[in-house]
């Protein structure tokens, strides 16, 4: 039993879990470009080291060879080596060849190499504007270099004609070095890190994406199929009930005629509630029929002043609300959808007044917004998207069907409808529809205006 309902809460958790699976993925995927990338630097790094060690290796094997340092050189240019120092432990230059800073420049390279172990291994610095890369580490053992005629003019020879030195530990290994192979390596691969990341980016987008349509998909089959089903049972049940209530209808008129008048009150609850039948049979078969109609221009202010004439309630438009304008809808099916709303705000409450307005203004993208607002007790604690659910209710005597049957009309004209709270207490409800410019109206009521103005003559004629 456990079980089962872990099943099913997990099933109405479905889209929850979903997308944090999805997330905890594209969390693992993206860690693992981003380590892949780190690691890659991290290997173009100690690459760098090996080469630099190996160039000053090569070059020292080489003075220790041919002290003119003819070979060398030659191998400071093969290898992109600017070039190579020994330094004192104070930082002081001691011996080089090639260009090397006279001090050791500390402040290029990063505190935490310099004072946390690294230098014994090797630390680098590398000037992105110049791509020169500095590399230095302390010696390890003791270093006899030949340098031969380092710098003609400012080194003293031996009488040998070569100058030997031996530097202890803990003296330092400088060398200097041409860059921009390791500045393109570095970039290249933060550019495919990078181009990695967006596409894991896209595609995770593109899997909500089609993992949220295929799950409306569903859902909409799911709805069509209901309301087939409900097609073909209203329609049974629609042509049902009215037959008994006409017979119903017709034997309470009878008994008002023949039965003393102290039953005249429960006769009108049984009149009341057949009447009430009625309403709800009218308004499935509302909802089954074609929701287009016939759309005609309504001027919808005038509109709406005539519908909310029929509640006893004051019901108010906005100061700032609209004059003037036009949508194109079946008349019916208008009223039927300001009808029902209005009858929602104000009905929101109960022994107060709901403050009822309408708001009507112009949207971008020609639409016209069209807002029901009332002060009332706030939508219900329930899942918004059940609002608009056949049959869904949260009202004693509600059907549940009248905002279906109002988003059908309204969806079947490019319109939409939408409940949200208001700021201070209660409801909004937005209608938004085509709006009809007014130059485009006044032409059609022009146009109408001189139609019936041709028929009335002819029908003059005739007589």
């Amino acid at each position: 039993m456990n079980t089962k309902r872990f099943a099913d809460y997990l099933a109405s958790k479905e889209k929850t879990v979903t997308s944090i699976l999805i997330g905890i993925l594209f969390c693992l995927l993206l860690s693992m470009i981003l380590f892949v990338g780190f690691s890659s630097v991290e290997k173009e790094s100690l690459q760098m080291k090996t080469e630099a060690e190996r160039a000053f290796n090569s070059i020292y094997m080489a003075l220790n060879k041919e002290p003119n340092a003819l070979k060398a050189n030659q191998i400071m240019k093969e290898e992109g080596v600017i070039g190579i120092g020994i330094y004192s432990s104070d930082g002081k230059l001691f011996r080089n060849l090639g260009t090397v800073p006279y001090v050791i420049p500390y402040d290029q390279f990063d505190e935490e190499d310099l004072h946390g172990g690294n230098a014994g291994l090797g630390i680098y610095s590398f000037n992105h504007k110049t791509q020169i890369l500095h590399y230095m580490r302390l010696a390890r053992l003791a270093i006899d270099l030949d340098t031969g005629n380092l710098d003609a003019g400012s080194v003293i020879l031996g009488e040998s004609g070569i100058l030997s030195t031996n530097l202890d530990f803990p003296e330092i290994l400088y060398v200097v070095m041409e860059g921009s192979a390791y500045f393109k390596s570095i970039v290249d691969i933060w550019v495919f890190t990078g181009i990695a990341i967006i596409v894991l980016v896209l595609i995770f987008i593109l899997l909500l994406r089609l993992y949220f349509s295929n799950r409306c998909y569903k859902e909409m089959l799911n709805k069509q199929e209901s309301l087939v089903s409900l097609g073909a049972a209203a329609r049974t049940l629609a042509h049902e009930i009215k037959n008994p209530l006409s017979a119903m209808t017709i034997q309470v008129a009878l008994m008002k005629k023949v039965l003393p008048s102290e039953y005249r009150g429960d006769l009108a609850v049984i009149d009341q509630e057949i009447l009430r039948l009625i309403q709800l049979t009218n308004k499935v078969s509302d909802f089954l029929r074609n929701p287009v109609g016939n759309p005609q221009l309504i001027e919808v202010r005038g509109f709406l002043d005539g519908i909310k004439e029929l509640f006893p309630e004051k019901i108010e438009f906005t100061s700032d609300s609209l004059e003037e304008a036009y949508i194109e809808f079946d008349q019916d099916r208008a009223r039927s959808v300001f009808e029902n709303l209005l009858k929602n705000s104000v009905e929101s409450c109960t022994g107060r007044d709901p403050q009822v307005m309408i708001d009507i203004q112009e949207k971008k993208k020609g639409q016209l917004s069209i807002s029901i607002l009332d002060r009332g007790d706030g939508l219900p604690k329930v899942d918004k998207s059940k609002f608009f659910d056949p049959f869904f209710t949260t009202k004693i005597h509600g059907s549940g069907i009248g905002l279906s049957i109002t988003r059908q009309f309204l969806k079947a004209k490019e319109g939409s409808v939408s409940l949200v709270p208001r700021d201070g207490g209660g409801t909004k409800a937005e209608v938004l529809l085509p709006s009809v410019p007014l130059k485009f109206a006044h032409a059609m009521l022009r146009t109408a205006h001189d139609e019936l103005g041709e028929k009335n003559e002819n029908t003059d004629c005739r007589r």
